[in-house]
Formats: structure tokens, C-alpha cells, sequence
């Protein structure tokens, strides 16, 4: 091969590499919002979320996920929260001092149970709230989310309704 076969050649491969590169996305550092609490900010305006306290309940690279803590549904049996606007699951916090079988711990002494739990003091929410990483690095630079650590006290609040009143 000649010297400008194979500088052409290098150059082609190149330019093949930077076109794949720009195509695959690198990954992006995930924020660690796992039993922190999404307090929606006045910039919000989503429909859904707009007045919402959202308890992280997952965060990785494959996404956030959290539940609505502040929307209970009037007259559901058992009682019921609005979790968030995707409508798959159900799903049960609890408060306890030792873990419950199947429960995964999400901060403290606060669990999560996959289905509906009618223990004393559960919360059911049905539905999530759900983002890519880049989605909620966007939300969040963007300010329509204040992170606040979590506490049982405001994750179990007896006047959920004005919680988001009393939190942005």
C-alpha cells in the first residue's frame, strides 16, 4: 500500500470512528436521589407534577422513580395515593424496625413493598413517577425540582395535602 492509500485510509477510518462516536451516547453521572424527597418548584408546570412531593425511591442508570407523597385519592379502599402519572403497580411504604420479608429499605426505617399492604400506618401508591438520567439532570438544572433529604416525619405527614405549601 502506498503512503497515500494509507493515509487515506486512516483518514477514512477516522472519520468513520467520529461518526459512530457522536452516535453513541457516553454515560452520564447519575444524581444520587435515592430516599431524597423532589419538592416541585414554582417553575413547574406539569399538569401532574406541578404541586408534587415525590419521595426517590430508585436511581441508577437506568433511570429515576418515585412516588407521590403529598396526593392522596379520596374514598379508595383501601386508602390510596395518587403515585405519579405512570399507571403501572402498586406499591406500599411502611415504616419498621426490623426489615419485613420481601420489603427493600429506601432510607432509614422507611420500606417499600411491591402490591397493596393493609398494615397499620402503610401507605399504597398507585402509579410512579419515572425519568431517564438525562430528563431529570434537565429538570433539575432547569430548577423545577428542590431536593430535600427525606424523613419519616414528612414522608408519613398526617396533612399530606399542604405539604407542598409547606415545603417550597
Amino acid at each position: 500500500m502506498t503512503v497515500l492509500r494509507r493515509a487515506l485510509a486512516v483518514a477514512l477510518f477516522a472519520m468513520l470512528g467520529c461518526a459512530f462516536a457522536q452516535q453513541i451516547e457516553l454515560p452520564r453521572r447519575v444524581p444520587k436521589l435515592a430516599g431524597k424527597l423532589l419538592v416541585a418548584t414554582a417553575r413547574s408546570h406539569d399538569p401532574d407534577l406541578g404541586h408534587a412531593v415525590i419521595l426517590v425511591i430508585h436511581s441508577d442508570v437506568e433511570g429515576v422513580m418515585g412516588l407521590v407523597i403529598n396526593h392522596p385519592v379520596a374514598g379508595t379502599k383501601p386508602a390510596t395515593w395518587f403515585g405519579g402519572p405512570i399507571p403501572l403497580g402498586v406499591r406500599t411504604l411502611i415504616r419498621a424496625r426490623a426489615v419485613p420479608p420481601g420489603a427493600e429499605r429506601i432510607f432509614d426505617d422507611i420500606y417499600l413493598l411491591q402490591g397493596a399492604n393493609d398494615r397499620a400506618g402503610a401507605r399504597v401508591y398507585a402509579g410512579y413517577a419515572g425519568w431517564s438520567v438525562p430528563q431529570i439532570q434537565d429538570e433539575l438544572a432547569r430548577r423545577l425540582w428542590r431536593t430535600i433529604p427525606a424523613d419519616a416525619k414528612l414522608v408519613f405527614d398526617p396533612h399530606p395535602e399542604t405539604l407542598w405549601r409547606r415545603l417550597r
